[in-house]
């Protein structure tokens, strides 16, 4: 949505004046099952699919007039053509991470499962576990492909993976694409069977796998024994990174059973350290100490992520559950994190994000008291992503909604409601003021305390998959998965940096409910937003987000930019399902305002969407691909754009706009002066005034718009004989 949120700890303070925990009471809620749902989110085809797809591209073929790829201009966003994949399972998995850019380079890289034209030279009965890397060394522009993995006995699965450089090298030719996944018995014979690992020279691109020796492994995860530094693992598809010090990194599951995906226990580390090219492979095992439910289940999802510093040296890994040692609001499924400083030679686990705490009601008091207490509530969370600052500390950023019990054999029920709107269907939220899915951004890194910011409400929740659940009718893919299932229309919440580690990107995929059908909350019209996160420079702990980190004001619709920004096109527009965002973007170009006005930061940022029209989970779906150079406004910010007039009312801000119940008019002043805020409707009405002293250096003066109506007011912030006007909308 387009919304100016979040500018400092002022707006946590606005955010917590909604009720507190113990008068949030859940009134008559249904209940949802999530770790079901997760189940089945996250569970995948074992059976090779058979496409029937026609009319559809292929990694090598041409795209049509009307989509030829163009160079993008200064502060633009273009979509075109970059491949086909044999399915839409490939691209299922939001943590997944195929799409990278390598700024050694200066080049992307996107793995994917081979389209139904893509003809490798082995046998025709692998059909769709051939995993092909496309290559750019000019933004997109141009691509070329080569096939990286190929076995007619084992089918490629979930591909993700980036480019390796040599210490030194700038010389594409001498570089090479690293990948990795899960592998399934090829033709009907189904069930995992372990894990595909290749990496290939990007000299030669052709359409079969390297043949140098081990280039190309194939590793069962039902072995009696495994050699050393080996573990068993299934799913190898989670959070791909290359960093500086040589090594490929990979998340995997360690569970009871890997051939059926079932019995999470933990997660395998994986590493690959390059001889020659060659990447040696190891895994470190992590099994957290959770609760165990009445199923004699550990209460975890395969939900998992790993993010690591460019240099290697720091990493972080999460895996949502229900940790023993937990009490009160964090015994629900929440993030666990475990980080290395010494290169995955040992890892401690963290401080758990305390929403028991006074510093967590930004999130808590958005939330519904449990059934069992209503004294408290249990966040359990939904989505999220992560990545690392320059300076080695963890962004994760996440949504959660209200667990119903605090019991341990239910952990992972949560709550649902109807909305005015559609009081037939049930949400995880009321999507009215107050409780919405609202997206944050945590920061931490073991040391000081968690801190929170806000980066955005969103409009609209994921439809269910399943057969007879609200959301499915609504749901446009159709319903060739297992038992009828149809695919998660999430909001795939994606995050990446800049490789000096200054800004952080953010996007995640909403709908506008104006134009679903019955105003209803389902993301079923997906368009991609963002927004920014300039890091201050912050040495030594931390004690509030504000004082670490900004957001940007502005919010980019990427795939629906307006006509000043860049080029529509009718293929992602409002179709902008299975995205994904590369993990690094470029550096940012930044411009710096004179006399506070907004800092820009321009960073070039890569995008895939991938759909078929009509939608088909079988068919031959087809990605399309963005070089986005998006163009983030932040307002005045510590550390990136110093005052350099004080006492200037021009230079004031409003924050968050649009507002709900609160906002605060920041300004900065150079002698002690009488503020005064006025704030009157559009016919000239005065409906709240605010007086206060105001001292040297930086003022947050808080104006309490409870009483109000929704719409549109116009604020007047007056210093002495200074004053100037403001508009600003409440929801």
């Amino acid at each position: 949505m387009k919304k100016q949120l979040l500018l400092g700890t002022a707006l946590l303070a606005a955010i917590s004046a909604f009720p507190q925990n113990a008068s949030k009471r859940a009134i008559s809620p249904g209940k949802e099952n999530m770790k079901s749902v997760f189940a089945q989110k996250y569970a995948a085809e074992s059976i090779e699919p058979k496409a029937s797809s026609t009319n559809n591209y292929g990694p090598q073929q041409a795209p049509s007039t009307n989509e030829t790829a163009e160079k993008n201009a200064a502060t633009s966003i273009s979509w075109n053509l970059l491949c086909g994949s044999m399915n839409t399972y490939g691209m299922l998995v939001s943590n997944t991470k195929p799409l990278q850019y390598n700024s050694k380079l200066n080049a992307v890289s996107f793995i994917h499962r081979k389209s139904t034209s893509y003809q490798p030279s082995i046998p025709a009965n692998s059909n769709s576990g051939n995993i092909v890397a496309e290559i750019s060394t000019n933004w997109g522009t141009t691509w070329d492909s080569t096939c990286i993995f190929a076995d007619a006995t084992n089918g490629g699965r979930y591909p993700q993976g980036a480019i390796y450089s040599p210490p030194g090298n700038t010389n594409i030719a001498n570089a090479y694409v690293v990948g990795c996944g899960p592998v399934t018995g090829a033709g009907t014979t189904g069930g995992w069977l372990g894990n595909w690992y290749a990496s290939k020279q990007l000299g030669t691109y052709n359409n079969a796998p390297s043949t140098a020796p081990d280039a190309v492994q194939f590793l069962s995860s039902s072995l009696g024994t495994y050699t050393a530094g080996w573990g068993a693992h299934g799913f190898s598809r989670y959070g791909f990174s290359v960093t500086d010090d040589g090594k490929a990194h990979s998340l995997a599951c360690i569970m009871n059973d890997h051939n059926a995906f079932s019995g999470m226990r933990g997660v395998a580390v994986v590493k690959g350290s390059f001889t020659s090219g060659i990447p040696t492979w190891t895994t470190d095992s992590i099994i957290p100490s959770v609760v165990i439910d009445s199923l004699s289940d550990n209460t975890m999802l395969t939900d998992i992520q790993m993010a690591w510093n460019d240099a290697g040296t720091v990493g972080y890994v999460c895996i949502p559950g229900a940790l023993q040692s937990s009490f009160r609001s964090n015994r629900n499924y929440q993030p666990i994190i475990y980080k290395t400083t010494n290169s995955g030679t040992s890892w401690v686990q963290m401080q758990s994000i305390n929403f028991n705490s006074p510093a967590m009601k930004v999130v808590t008091d958005h939330l519904y008291a449990t059934v069992d207490d209503t004294t408290m509530t249990s966040p359990f969370m939904v989505e999220y992503d992560m990545t690392v600052d320059m300076n080695n500390n963890l962004h994760l950023a996440a949504m959660f909604c209200s667990g119903y019990n605090n019991n341990d054999n239910r952990i992972g029920t949560i709550q649902v409601f109807t909305t005015t709107t559609n009081p037939t269907d049930r949400y995880k939220w009321k999507h009215v003021n107050g409780d919405r899915p609202y997206l944050y951004d945590f920061v931490g890194n073991g040391t000081s305390p968690w801190v929170v910011g806000l980066i955005d409400s969103i409009a609209s929740e994921g439809p269910s998959a399943s057969s007879g659940q609200s959301g499915y009718a609504e749901n446009p893919w159709d319903n060739t998965g297992t038992n009828g299932a149809k695919l998660s229309v999430d909001q795939r919440i994606q995050l990446g940096h800049t490789p000096d580690g200054k800004y952080v990107t953010v996007s995640w995929a909403e709908s506008d409910s104006s134009f679903i059908p019955s105003f209803k909350k389902w993301n079923v019209q997906p368009n991609i937003n963002t927004r920014a996160i300039a890091i201050n420079s912050v040495s030594g702990a931390f004690t509030s987000f504000s004082s670490y980190a900004t957001i940007s004001t502005n919010e980019i619709n990427i795939t629906k930019p307006l006509s000043t920004q860049g080029t529509q096109n009718p293929k992602v527009v409002n179709r902008a399902m299975l995205h994904y965002m590369s993990p690094t973007c470029s550096n940012a170009t930044v411009t710096t305002g004179a006399v506070c006005t907004p800092t820009i930061a321009e960073v070039l940022v890569p995008f895939t969407v991938t759909n078929s029209q009509p939608y088909a989970q079988l068919t031959n779906n087809t990605t399309y691909y963005s070089s986005a150079r998006l163009a983030f406004s932040f307002a005045c910010v510590t550390g990136i754009n110093e005052f350099q007039s004080k006492n200037s009312v021009d230079a004031s801000i409003i924050y968050p706009n649009p507002a709900i119940s609160n906002a605060t008019v920041k300004i900065d002043l150079s002698s002690s002066e009488k503020v005064q805020v006025t704030v009157m409707n559009l016919v000239g009405q005065v409906v709240k005034t605010v007086n206060a002293k105001g001292q040297i250096g930086e003022n947050n003066i808080q104006v309490d718009l409870s009483g109000l109506t929704s719409g549109v007011y116009m604020v007047n912030v007056k210093v002495g004989n200074s004053a100037n006007t403001k508009k600003l909308i409440i929801e």
